[in-house]
């Protein structure tokens, strides 16, 4: 996974990340990560957005946040916006760990979807 897409760099300026916990470690080195997610990877954010955080509605997702415990989404819907949480799988320590976490979570919103 290439994080120097022209995609990054535009929705790190676009929309840089403002840790919501500026004492969680993830949360703290987790900018660049987040631009990468909402620059490339939209379909699995709407992927966990329905599958994961329970919002079936949602036509677009984009991460906020991230931290030991989660992404924080924010899914479009017909109705509006919705602030939900996706859980990972188990608590992660830093930064480095956030790539694994997301991996894990699109797979398993992907086989959630493909098995309804």
């Amino acid at each position: 996974m290439n994080m120097d897409h022209d995609g990054t760099a535009k929705e790190m300026t676009e929309h840089p990340h403002v840790p919501a916990n500026p004492d969680d470690p993830v949360s703290q080195g987790a900018g660049r990560a987040i631009a990468h997610l909402n620059a490339d990877h939209d379909d699995a954010l709407l992927d966990m957005a329905r599958a994961l955080a329970g919002c079936d509605e949602a036509t677009a997702a984009r991460c906020l946040d991230a931290d030991r415990f989660g992404l924080i989404l924010i899914a479009t819907t017909p109705t509006g916006e919705l602030t939900v949480r996706v859980p990972y799988d188990e608590p992660i320590d830093d930064a480095e760990g956030l790539r694994k976490a997301t991996v894990v979570l699109a797979r398993r919103a992907r086989a959630a979807l493909d098995a309804r």
